[in-house]
């Protein structure tokens, strides 16, 4: 019995084992530093990139938004960040964060020139979509960072790091910023760099842990370790709306919830519902519907329904259209009047 369990320990050691099929911790190193610097060929295609997020969240593009963020040199000073950290590297660390800085910089006024230039300034769904993160968002990019850094110390991680550019999303979130300078809408501006915020800073966690987990040599045991700790301190910051903003979100959800609910239970049992629109913010739902005849006290009876679906606080616009009813006798009728107008009006001819 002892045998077989040290069997499965040691099988399922080999399977988990992270370290079996890394490159050289040198090889690594040399990659991620490569991968920060920021000039030449990397300053253009980051701006090329930016104009293209920007076209494909001004037409409501996943595609073109899906591509710049193939393409960006963009995750590469982030994850020198994190690996940085987790080898004590103060240099790489400096270099890094100047690298981040220029990033946002360049792609903070790319999209803005975009902006200002386009004739086309409508806040499109997917341009909305950067400005109000979640905790959710915030899963993605620590996750995406350890999945990172463990494709990283591997010969063949490029496509992983693709993938990671794509889920993590840190190009649109500038985009929305610099759509928020370009139309003097603060909200986009704080939403849009929050967003880009939190992404980076997670994706750079989940690369320290990765690096830290996978005990690549450090270069100083004690230079940066007060900066650890404000890292942990930020980080712990950054979560804070980021789940405010996700509970919101929840709160909408179960509010959606429950005027579909209310909708499929107690109006279309009745009346023949052809649109409902529910407006989260004002707490109104707008209904249009198919009647007979006219109804005086729809919305009213409508209303009072509301209160055991504990949605009493919301309120209703009723929209009635008049079903035409189909009597062939009535349209005979109709059409022998026309027909004995018809024939005076050539008498008095």
């Amino acid at each position: 019995m002892t045998s077989n369990l040290a069997v499965i320990k040691r099988y399922f050691k080999t399977v988990l084992n992270l370290k079996t099929d890394q490159e050289a911790e040198q090889i690594t190193y040399d990659e991620i530093k490569s991968g920060v610097i920021f000039k030449g060929t990397n300053f253009w295609i980051m701006a090329f990139a930016i104009f293209i997020a920007c076209i494909g969240l001004n037409i409501n593009s996943k595609a073109a938004v899906i591509g710049a963020m193939i393409i960006s040199p963009l995750m590469g000073p982030i994850f020198g960040i994190g690996f940085s950290l987790g080898t004590s590297n103060s240099n790489l660390l400096k270099l890094s964060l100047r690298n981040v800085f220029r990033i946002v910089v360049i792609s903070i006024l790319c999209s803005t020139l975009y902006y200002l230039l386009s004739p086309y300034h409508i806040a499109t769904d997917e341009l909305l979509s950067f400005s109000k993160p979640t905790i959710f968002d915030i899963f993605l990019a620590f996750i995406g960072g350890m999945a990172g850094m463990i494709a990283i110390s591997r010969h063949d991680g490029n496509r992983v790091l693709v993938g990671i550019a794509v889920a993590t999303a840190c190009i649109p979130p500038l985009c929305t910023a610099g759509y928020g300078i370009a139309t003097l809408q603060w909200e986009y501006i704080l939403g849009g760099l929050y967003t880009y915020f939190i992404n980076a800073l997670f994706i750079c966690l989940g690369c320290y842990i990765i690096t830290r987990y996978l005990k690549f040599a450090r270069f100083s045991e004690s230079n940066i370790k007060h900066i650890n700790s404000y890292f942990g301190v930020l980080a712990f910051i950054a979560i804070l709306p980021a789940l405010y903003l996700a509970y919101n979100l929840w709160m909408v959800n179960v509010y959606n919830d429950k005027i579909k609910y209310f909708v499929a239970n107690e109006i279309e049992k009745t009346h023949h519902v052809t649109h409902t629109t529910i407006d989260v913010e004002t707490k109104t739902l707008t209904i249009d519907v198919i009647v007979n005849e006219y109804e005086d006290n729809l919305a009213k009876s409508i209303e009072d329904k509301l209160v055991k679906h504990d949605l009493n606080d919301t309120k209703v616009k009723v929209f009635q259209t008049i079903k035409a009813i189909n009597n062939r006798s009535e349209i005979q009728v109709l059409q022998k009047q026309l027909d004995e107008l018809k024939a005076q009006l050539d008498k008095l001819k």
